[in-house]
């Protein structure tokens, strides 16, 4: 089965011309299984929020600004973290990325490449696995109940559990999406691969 990279990010807003990158979480997911994880937390050379934003994602400015990376440090943590499942970047083939309500992460993403003097369009494919899609997907295929995109609802449909300190951070959204697109693996009816014993 393909590896993909599923992530989240926390941002300061809803506008990425405008407001900045706090947080990027990734999981590495393959057979089903996360492999590996990765959480960087980013410190813009002018941190740029409003108020609902950071009520939801609770993270500290003050403690960000003494901790928080510099955004070009960031993009290289998580491209040494990308090398060590897909190989040098940018590769052959560019990485697939999968996520929930994808367009907002991406968008962010690029902010915080382009605040690194980069573009992420060498790295990762244009073509995205959005669990928020595929839950609408199956609700029009007569295969779920709901359609509802957000994360949090749609955990609870599936009795998907979490601590209420990982919601709303970006590692702890990723891995719970990656739960959920384990889920809708089982809705689709795509059988768990085998797994062999050591004789």
């Amino acid at each position: 089965m393909a590896r993909l990279v599923v992530f989240d990010m926390e941002m300061g807003g809803l506008d990425p011309c405008r407001h900045s990158v706090l947080s990027l979480g990734a999981v590495i997911w393959q057979d089903r299984q996360i492999i590996d994880s990765f959480e960087v937390f980013v410190r813009e050379m002018e941190i740029v929020t409003e108020p609902a934003a950071m009520a939801v994602n609770k993270i500290d400015i003050q403690w960000l600004q003494e901790h928080g990376c510099q955004p070009s440090d960031a993009v290289h943590q998580f491209h040494d973290f990308l090398a060590r499942h897909f190989g040098p970047l940018p590769g052959r083939e560019k990485i697939i990325l999968a996520g929930h309500n994808l367009h907002a992460d991406i968008g962010f993403l690029g902010r915080l490449y382009g605040a690194a003097g980069l573009s992420h369009e060498p790295y990762f494919s244009h073509r995205v696995l959005d669990t928020a899609s595929l839950l609408r997907f199956l609700y029009l295929a007569g295969r779920l109940p709901v359609a509802s995109a957000g994360l949090g609802e749609a955990l609870a449909h599936f009795g998907i559990e979490s601590a209420s300190s990982a919601r709303h951070t970006a590692l702890g959204d990723a891995t719970l999406t990656a739960h959920l697109l384990n889920k809708l693996f089982d809705v689709i009816g795509l059988p768990a691969p085998e797994t062999s014993e050591a004789g």
